[in-house]
This record gives structure tokens, sequence and C-alpha cells, in this order.
């Protein structure tokens, strides 16, 4: 019998699709259960004695790969469902007449409002009664507290509606029913953690430390301090609404942007230096895991730190860790710690965005960036700077286009249901912002590494000015493309779980024809998806 070619393929035996990304196997089951519990909750008992079942035919059909792959992902499905529900506080609807109460909250989150004046966040109602384990909305006067402690508060207590608007389907995304109006605080209960209090006072000095310029401009200042820190509440008014209707509003949160350029920076230091990388690895990913700390712990962020460690662990241990494992990877840990997050818009649409970017944006601009007759022609000592030129920038458009649709494309029905607003012109935009982004961000993260020395501030003055002045053109430019009419897609979807729903189907999607060749495909099915959606759905 003759030899197969040691390189050559047989049918039979080649790996599936997604073999190069077990992680899948994890985070789609969870992320498919925790989804089915937010769409329609089933008891626990009945989840857990299904999913029983599922693992009792997974042990029959062992030696059935088909078999036993469907029981491995049911059984992924009903306990992430099972988690999701054990996990979330009690979501069912109360009718509460508006009224002044005293409560003891357990605060989970606590923002400083723009103005100073007070703050809004999110809390666990700990007093036995009707409202026990209720998340709560708060609007409170005064200081902010620090994340973890316990608050004897007073305000006016009411009841989310079943179908909220603005601000509040955004709170009531995360898993609140109630909200407190007008709240103060009356005592102190019990103390927050140590480094919950240096996160917070760690936070306050840097947004100072990054607001402070050679000239005065407080809003330039809190331009910068919401680039680096992802606080969008920072932003001034009419610019924040300019980036949310050009579809940029995703420049200010912390995201791959920020992580992969700080862990970039500090490593190449360390090289320069000449100091052992490994030990020194770990320590640049526990200063980068404080800086998600201090930052508030966003989804982006999480996803963005959890991806950087598993390439990096790849790169120490000389194992290739694929873009889509890493995500995988950080999905399924992050639905596993913070099983509520599934309902959060913003780890939605940033998970949405990177599978789009991976599987179409990036694939789809390596296809049409293919070598030019020109350039296969011409021998590289023959080449011109201006054809080198030439040929980098169509690259650079074609790339930034391609990436930019795909993300574009991908968030429309996300945005559409929680902000009803969707832009087209984003997909110009961003081309022109993104860029220009990195020298914002760029000077903020020098100015950071500038921190630990206060005589240094000088200096970071005039880095945190150039940021600023950059900030400023970028605001231009989104103010100017907001007044164009047309760029922008308004509307209300009739069925708010249905969102969501198409941002799954595209997620099936992309991963199905994940190796086509087409760009026509790439492109088209997903945008045939979402034209439906928004012809059956939005209004």
């Amino acid at each position: 019998m003759e030899r197969p070619h040691s390189l050559e393929y047989d049918d039979e035996v080649k790996p599936s699709r997604f073999g190069h990304c077990p992680a899948l196997w994890l985070a789609l089951p969870i992320l498919l259960g925790e989804s089915l519990d937010s769409f329609y909750p089933i008891p626990v008992f009945i989840l857990l004695i299904l999913s029983l079942f599922s693992l009792s035919w997974l042990w029959i059909k062992i030696r059935c790969a088909q078999q036993s792959q469907i029981a491995l992902v049911a059984v992924g499905i009903f306990l992430g469902a099972a988690w999701h529900q054990v996990k979330l506080p009690p979501q069912n609807f109360l009718e509460v007449d508006e009224k002044l109460t005293e409560l003891s909250i357990a605060i989970e989150h606590a923002n400083t409002n723009r103005e100073g004046s007070g703050w809004t966040g999110l809390g666990i109602i700990t007093d036995k009664g009707a409202f026990f384990r209720r998340r709560v909305a708060l609007f409170v006067k005064g200081g902010t507290p620090a994340q973890g402690c316990e608050l004897k508060m007073s305000g006016w207590i009411s009841a989310i509606d079943a179908n909220p608007q603005g601000y509040d389907a955004w709170v009531k995304s995360q898993g609140a029913t109630l909200k407190l109006r007008n709240g103060k605080i009356i005592g102190l209960l019990e103390k927050p953690t140590d480094f919950a209090v240096w996160c917070q006072r760690t936070q306050i000095k840097l947004e100072q430390w990054l607001s402070t310029l050679p000239w005065k401009d407080d809003e330039g200042g809190a331009l910068l301090s919401a680039t680096l820190l992802g606080r969008t509440a920072l932003l001034p008014p009419e610019a924040k609404v300019a980036f949310m209707q050009t579809g940029t509003l995703h420049l200010f949160a912390i995201s791959g942007l920020h992580i992969a350029g700080m862990a970039a920076g500090m490593l190449w230091f360390v090289r320069k230096v000449h100091l052992p990388e490994k030990p020194l690895g770990v320590i640049i990913l526990s200063l980068l895991w404080l800086y998600v700390e201090v930052t508030g712990v966003s989804p982006s962020s999480t996803r963005a730190w959890i991806m950087a460690t598993f390439i990096w662990v790849g790169q120490v241990s000389e194992r290739s860790t694929s873009t889509l494992q890493s995500l995988a990877l950080a999905c399924a840990f992050t639905l596993i710690l913070q099983p509520e997050a599934i309902n959060d818009p913003g780890f939605q649409l940033s998970y949405v965005a990177v599978v789009a970017i991976i599987l179409v944006g990036a694939p789809a601009a390596q296809i049409l960036n293919q070598p030019t007759t020109e350039e296969k022609l011409i021998p590289t000592k023959s080449q011109t700077w201006s054809q080198r030129g030439r040929w980098k920038l169509r690259k650079f458009l074609i790339s930034g286009l391609c990436i930019s649709t795909a993300a574009t494309l991908a968030g429309i029905p996300l945005t559409l249901t929680y902000f009803q607003n969707a832009s087209y012109g984003g997909v110009v935009v961003n081309l022109m912002l993104v860029p220009l982004s990195e020298i914002p961000l760029v000077c903020g993260m020098i100015s950071l590494f500038f921190y630990p020395w206060e005589n240094l501030l000088p200096m970071a003055q005039w880095i945190n000015g150039a940021g600023v002045i950059v900030l400023n053109i970028m605001t231009a430019i989104a103010e100017f493309f907001a007044k164009i009419p047309g760029l922008n897609l308004q509307g209300s979807s009739t069925w708010p779980a249905s969102g969501p729903l198409c941002a799954l189907i595209l997620i099936v999607c992309f991963l199905v024809q994940a190796e086509s060749k087409s760009v026509i495909k790439l492109f088209g099915i997903p945008a045939l998806i979402v034209g439906s959606w928004i012809i059956l759905f939005v209004i």
C-alpha cells in the first residue's frame, strides 16, 4: 500500500472547523444557557434534572462522537441557565407605590456625576422582607462611597417599569428592578475593603492628574480623563451626543486598544533594558489588572485583560493561542464569574463587535489586500517611495473600512434596541477617528507612567495638552458628521429581546462562514440578517 504524503490531509481525518478553538465548546453553551434564562426563565430544579439527564446521555453515548457532542452542549446550556438564575437577583416585576423609606444597601458600583454634587450607582438590598436581594438603582446626594460598603440610606423607592426607556432600560439590563431617588446616606453599616478605598482614591487622583493642563480647559481635561479612565460620564454633553450619534462612543471605553498599548509599552521598556521577560510579564499583567480595577472593571476591559493574559501565556509556553480562542476563554470566564453580565449592553456590544472583526473584518481585509499586479511585477529595489506609500495607504483604507463595517454591522441590532439609534456614518467616522484616537491614548499612557513622580507633573501637563488638542479635533469631526442628515437610523424595537437574539444569530452566522473566501458572502449574509430584523422588529 502506498504511503500517503506526510503533509497531505485525508478528508475523513480533517479537524473540525473549530478544532483550533476548543474554548468555543465552553463559551457558547454557557452563553446560550444564560441567554435562554434571560429570555425564558425555567425553574432551577427542572434545569438541574435536564442537566443530569444530559450528563447521563453523555456517559452512555461517550463512544458516539455526534451524540456525545450534542449531550455536552446540552449540559453546558442547562448548567449555564441554572447558574445565571441562581446568581441573578430576583427579576419578577413588583408593583411599588413610590414612598419615602429607609433601606440597608450593599454598594456594588458608585460613580460621581459630572457636576460632582452626587452619585449614581447600583446596590443590593440586604434588609429581610419583600425587597431582600433586589438590585436597586441609586440616585444619591453627597460624597461617593467606595465599592463593597454597606450603607443605611433613605430616599424615594419605586419600581422600574416593565418596559423602561433610556437610563432605566440600562439599569434594568444590569438586573435592577427598583430605583431609589433623592437618596441620602444615614449611616455606615459595613466598611469597604482597603483595596476598594485605594481604587476609589487612585481613580480620583488619576482624573485630577489627567485633567491638569498648561492652560485652562475643563472640557478638554474631561475628554482626556474619559479616554484613559473609561468614564463617559465625564464627557461634555454635546460631545457625548456627537460621539454617540456617529457610533464612536466606544473610543472612550477601556478596551483592547488601552490594554494592548500599555502592555506593548511596558514590554518595549523591559526589552530595551534587557530585563527577564517572564517574571516581569507577570508584574505587567498585575499592573494592568490594577488599572482594570481602578477604572471600574468594565466588560470590555475585563475581556481585553483576559485575552492579553492568555495570549501572553501562550507565547511564554511557546504555544500559539488564536485570537478567537482567547476571546472564547475570556467570554467563558466572565460569564462564570459574573453571570449577570449577559444582560449588560456593554458586554454584548464588546463581544459581538470583536467576533465580527475577527471572523469578518480581518478575513475580508486579507482577501482584498492581496498584492496587485503592479506590486508583484515591480522588484523591491525598483519601487519608489510614492508607490510604496500608495500601496500602504490602499491597504490601510481597505483594512479600516472592512473592520469598521464589520463592527458597525454587528452592533446595529443592539444599539437600536438599547439606544434607539444606529449610525451608518460610523463606518467612515471610525476610519478617521480610530487612528487619531491613538495619539491621545499614547499621550495619556505616558502621562500615567509619570504619575508616581509628582515632580514630573509639569512635563505631564504638556503631554496632556497634546492629547487634548487631538481630542478637540476628534470632537469637531464627530460634531460635523453628527449634523449631516441621513447618516443615522433611529427607531425602537417592538420586542426588546429581538436585538440580543439577532446578535446571537449573527454570531452563529459569523462562525458558520468563518472560512469563506468570498467578501460578498462574509458581509452579505449578515447584512441580510440585520436588514430582515429591522423590517420585522424596528418601528
